[in-house]
């Protein structure tokens, strides 16, 4: 499925990955895994809670940051433009729901 929206850029979505411009958000064998300019990482899924965003308005240019926890722990941080934050984090939690 691709989104498109008036204040979104493409983002091609599918049961297994979320991508926009370069940067890619998958599953793949049990693991939550980020490529590209946002950040690179590989969570295992099970140990994901929830997910969650803020934004911090001291810095210069406000930028969201998606937050990854697990066990009260914050396991990853990816900075995620404004246009990008909620629909990366509703497509994260459905996946963690289907496993």
């Amino acid at each position: 499925m691709v989104i498109i929206s008036d204040e979104q850029a493409e983002a091609v979505v599918t049961a297994t990955s979320y991508c926009w411009k370069k940067n890619i958000v998958k599953v793949e064998e049990g693991y939550l895994k980020s490529t590209g300019m946002i950040t690179n990482t590989r969570i295992p899924i099970v140990h994901i809670d929830t997910v969650v965003y803020s934004y911090n308005p001291k810095k210069p240019a406000i930028v969201p940051v998606l937050k990854i926890i697990g066990k009260g722990a914050v396991l990853c941080e990816m900075e995620i433009s404004a246009e990008h934050i909620e629909p990366v984090q509703d497509w994260i939690l459905r996946v963690m729901d289907q496993t």
